[in-house]
């Protein structure tokens, strides 16, 4: 599914829930300064103290062709205010910014299931690639997650590096400060992976 991210938070989220009350919950060590360092030939990202590596795989751009998660961390796992940071991207071949977005939201619209609401603004990294801000809110009642994340083109793939929980259990300030520090070139095609 174009969305494993989603489907994997969901779970984790769920399972945290749902736990009988008192029940002891096996929480991995955070991760190690090695564990939450993401590289590759044109991504750099380092997730914040405290959290523990989910899952990290980095892939070929070649091989994503749909939004494919490479990085996921989580915050305050075995607890119900929970988040996710991950990085995720697809091969992309429209040229812009400004088409991967559109394209990421046409997704996000198909895989939702229920109301979805979306606010955009022009950012860029800290090294000064451009991307846009974007706040994400989906869902209803109980089950509304939100999300913020910085999304960019690099050339070759659209990318987004996002934290969400359930509403009410992220803010924006936050979010800002768990993802600062991306930076982002062109991708080096032709460079081994």
């Amino acid at each position: 599914m174009i969305y494993r991210r989603y489907l994997l938070v969901l779970l984790a989220l769920c399972a945290i829930s749902f736990a009988p009350a008192g029940a002891t919950l096996s929480v991995p060590p955070p991760a190690s300064l090695a564990q939450r360092t993401y590289n590759d030939p044109a991504i750099h990202y380092v997730a914040p103290e405290g959290v523990v590596l989910v899952e990290m795989r980095p892939i070929p751009y070649q091989s994503a062709a749909h939004m494919t998660p490479v990085a996921v961390w989580g915050f305050d796992v075995g607890h119900s205010h929970a988040r996710i940071i991950s990085i995720s991207y697809e091969r992309f071949s429209d040229g812009s910014l400004r088409g991967f977005y559109a394209t990421y939201v046409n997704e996000l619209r198909s895989a939702s299931h229920g109301g979805m609401f979306v606010r955009r603004k022009n950012a860029t990294l800290v090294n000064g690639m451009p991307a846009y801000w974007v706040k994400v809110s989906s869902g209803n009642g109980f089950s509304q997650m939100r999300s913020y994340a910085y999304i960019w083109y690099d050339g070759v793939r659209g990318v987004v590096l996002s934290e969400e929980a359930r509403a009410g259990n992220i803010g924006e300030r936050r979010a800002k400060h768990d993802l600062a520090g991306a930076s982002a070139v062109a991708y080096p095609v032709g460079r081994d992976y």
